[in-house]
């Protein structure tokens, strides 16, 4: 099979990055994530525009512009930190997270397993959202995820591989993710799911940072066909290395309730988690998302007819 120039060279630059960040030490490495972050948001201005204005439509005059660029370059070195990290989970093990801080956090979340079984672990993005999973799963949580295919086939089989390197399975978003996951669910697996993203077709409406979010139901829909509970979780960067773990109170399917009346329930109960959570901490939150969650669905009558909310985002 023939790649296209562009994938080729998007692979190589992608490898070349994960090869230095495992090479080098840590913060060494750290640093040199963040070097290439400040190339793309000071000289490439990488959606850097687009970040600020964001900031400006969800907080209003809170910030000066000032404040916004500093809060977008702090949420852009974010991204690159957890690229850097995301590029060294072969190199955690279950003793070296023991050490970490959010470690407190992962006892809880596996004693709640202990106790009651299959849950759904839902995360928004911030902080490092992907550690909360790998933590899990090094922790003993047999936690596995759900992704969407890359446009590069060459860069998604990389990054399904730094995924997988410490056993997290990853569910592909396709035709079959609904029943694979609530089997899956139902066989006593832990669910890692982030639905803070917009749905490309008309889902529910859910009011979320100060507008309207067109979200997927999937946490929701999961949660009520398997019969558990959806736990918020939120994963806050400390400093350049260290992460606190929050844990929120569970969200249960009521069964009394019309099917996607629930769904709006559930969906509207987590996002406020997590639209509290950003508020506190914007420079924790990924503004530069493609998928903007606050963007309008663009749709035409045939496409309407064809799309349900029953499927993740």
């Amino acid at each position: 099979m023939k790649h296209r120039i562009k994938h080729r060279v998007e692979y190589i630059l992608l490898r070349g990055v994960l090869r230095a960040a495992n090479i080098l030490p840590l913060y060494a490495a750290m640093a040199f994530g963040a070097g290439i972050g400040l190339f793309f948001f000071y000289v490439l201005r990488y959606r850097r525009d687009k970040a600020e204005s964001r900031l400006k439509q969800v907080f209003g005059d809170r910030f000066s512009a000032r404040e916004r660029n500093r809060t977008a370059w702090l949420s852009f070195r974010n991204i690159c930190f957890n690229a850097v990290e995301a590029a060294r989970f072969r190199k955690m093990t279950p003793e070296k997270l023991k050490r970490m801080p959010l470690y407190t956090g992962i006892t809880a979340m596996r004693e709640i397993y202990r106790k009651n079984g299959a849950f759904i672990f839902a995360t928004a993005h911030m902080g490092n959202w992907d550690l909360g999973g790998v933590a899990c799963k090094l922790a003993g949580i047999p936690m596995f995820s759900i992704a969407r295919r890359q446009k590069n086939p060459l860069t998604d089989e990389l990054l399904n591989k730094v995924r997988n390197v410490t056993g997290m399975e990853v569910v592909l978003n396709d035709s079959k993710v609904l029943r694979n996951v609530v089997r899956r669910l139902k066989d006593g697996e832990v669910l890692g799911i982030l639905p803070d993203v917009r749905s490309g077709a008309e889902a529910l409406s859910v009011d979320f940072l100060g507008g309207k979010a067109n979200l997927g139901a999937g946490a929701a829909l999961f949660a009520q066909m398997a019969n558990c509970p959806i736990y918020p979780v939120t994963l806050l960067r400390r400093g350049w290395t260290h992460h606190e773990y929050k844990v929120f109170d569970p969200i249960f399917p009521d069964p009394a309730l019309d099917k996607k009346e629930d769904w709006q329930r559930m969906m509207q109960k987590l996002l406020s988690v997590f639209d509290a959570e950003i508020r506190a901490h914007p420079e924790q939150y990924f503004w530069f998302n493609k998928r903007w969650v606050l963007d309008p669905v663009k749709k035409t009558g045939e496409e309407v007819a064809k799309q349900s909310p029953a499927y993740p985002a």
